[in-house]
């Protein structure tokens, strides 16, 4: 691999957290002839924000970071924008470098927006004369010009955002370091963004790009990198370890997603929860445009008038991707007594490639008062159409087909 321009060799980074922080004057005072007579130091808690990360990156390539918060990506970027140093271990990033990890870095709050462009340019190594011959693209891009002369501290912080986008991305930097700025901003500016790293990529400029959208990542990653808790989880592929890490946020979320007490005074409770693919087997994945069923087994403990089965898919962050109910279909549950059953059939499933939860609940007639309520019940994968591929968006394929007039009639 000759051909790189960023490594990480074994770097580590630690925090000192001082406990026991003086408040004023007279206790720092304090604490500093405390410190000369007993000589020793207050307390401090270390804080290890990446363990021995080790990567490559070699030109031209898209490195998607990704980890849950407090994972160590922040820390990473600055360390390769050189806003601070690493404890232990080596890196090298050669090339100029645009970054933006922070919503208004580099933004004196004071300055009017023309202003910080001519500062944040020359902070990022433009010159005068360069800023110049770009300063309408930063800020037609950046879509503030009816605000360029208003001091920044009134802007948004979306504002904010994409000024600081536009300045980093024409700086025409050979490395671009982005932290979530594609969040921000209404979709035709998140689609410019999008236009921008792409055409990025196309002049094999390097970027850096971190996202919690995973959708972003599978689109123009060429390789990501899973850290958590300071440490390399994966490297290598986008979508097997987008995928592993998505599964891995699932089962965290559902093991500390409360439920409604089993014990609780309700006449009805669900008790087991099981998604079949189309062969009857479990845990096995599901396959795109093939059946598949989730039994709901539940046990009926006291009088109970029509109770609604609910039924609501989730994606691997918990996001809702909708439900229906039983009595949609005019579904009863059987509530003499004892042990029943449901059975959802999906013919087919119209999911994309991905991993997703469901959260069952059992509801009273008048859908006001949950029975019971089990979040992430179960969990399924899906092979099938990936957004990766561009060919598809989102979570669902919806049913269709396309028609065309071709003889223009």
């Amino acid at each position: 691999m000759s051909d790189v321009v960023i490594r990480f060799d074994q770097v580590s980074k630690q925090y000192r957290l001082r406990r026991g922080g003086s408040v004023s004057i007279r206790d720092e005072l304090a604490t500093l002839a405390r410190r000369v007579v007993s000589r020793q130091s207050p307390p401090r808690d270390e804080f290890w924000a990446l363990r021995d990360v080790s990567f490559a990156v070699p030109r031209g390539e898209t490195l998607g970071l990704i980890g849950p918060n407090g994972a160590g990506k922040s820390t990473a970027l600055k360390i390769l924008s050189r806003v601070t140093v690493p404890t232990a271990g080596i890196f090298t990033a050669h090339g100029t470098i645009g970054a933006l990890i922070e919503i208004g870095a580099g933004f004196h709050p004071e300055l009017t927006g023309r202003e910080n462009v001519y500062l944040n340019g020359a902070i990022m190594g433009m010159r005068r004369a360069e800023i110049d011959g770009k300063f309408d693209r930063i800020v037609a891009f950046a879509e503030v010009e009816a605000f360029i002369d208003t001091p920044i501290k009134y802007y948004s912080s979306g504002m904010m955002a994409r000024l600081g986008f536009a300045v980093a991305a024409h700086v025409d930097p050979d490395i671009l370091l982005v932290d979530e700025v594609l969040a921000v901003g209404d979709a035709s500016f998140q689609a410019k963004c999008l236009n921008k790293l792409a055409e990025l990529k196309e002049r094999r400029k390097t970027v850096i790009l971190v996202s919690h959208a995973m959708s972003n990542i599978l689109q123009h990653a060429t390789r990501v990198l899973w850290i958590d808790h300071g440490r390399v989880q994966a490297w290598g592929e986008p979508e097997p370890i987008v995928e592993a890490y998505l599964q891995s946020v699932q089962t965290q979320a559902r093991a500390g997603t409360p439920t409604l007490a089993a014990d609780q005074a309700s006449p009805i409770l669900i008790r087991e929860v099981t998604v079949r693919d189309a062969h009857g087997r479990v845990g096995a994945a599901l396959a795109h445009g093939q059946p598949a069923t989730i039994d709901v087994a539940y046990e009926v403990a006291g009088p109970v008038t029509d109770p609604v089965l609910g039924i609501t898919f989730q994606d691997a962050r918990g996001a809702s991707l909708g439900g229906l109910t039983s009595r949609l279909d005019g579904v009863t549950l059987d509530t003499p007594g004892g042990r029943g059953a449901l059975r959802l059939v999906l013919s087919p499933v119209l999911f994309t490639r991905g991993v997703y939860t469901v959260t069952v609940a059992l509801l009273d007639a008048r859908l006001q008062r949950y029975l019971d309520l089990r979040p992430g019940a179960a969990t399924f994968t899906v092979d099938g159409p990936s957004v990766a591929t561009r060919e598809v968006s989102g979570h669902v394929v919806y049913p269709h087909r396309w028609e065309g007039d071709r003889g223009g009639r």
